[in-house]
């Protein structure tokens, strides 16, 4: 049986160069499998729903109008540098 790993480190999407806004359409698990992430930089998009998780390695979170009002319930932000999330709709950083 062959396990599949991913070996990603570091997501950036910008979404600023689009003229039209639409909302985008995601797994709400898609970081389920990174464990290797350490940088998600997210600037300028919609989404429809917050994630359900995200790796315990993640060092700078940047998600610019973060679609969820706390971050996943399991994360624990112990490696967490940076940490920005303007224009989101979070109400508490409890862990």
């Amino acid at each position: 049986k062959c396990k599949r790993l991913f070996k990603i480190e570091i997501i950036c999407l910008d979404f600023s160069i689009s003229d039209k806004e639409e909302t985008v359409e995601w797994n709400e698990n898609a970081f389920m499998k990174m464990k290797n992430l350490k940088i998600l930089i997210i600037r300028n998009g919609k989404f429809s729903k917050g994630p359900n998780y995200f790796p315990q390695g993640l060092r700078v979170l940047e998600w610019h109008r973060y679609p969820s009002n706390c971050l996943p319930s399991n994360f624990d932000p112990i490696n967490l540098v940076i940490c920005k999330l303007p224009d989101s709709s979070i109400t508490s950083f409890e862990f």
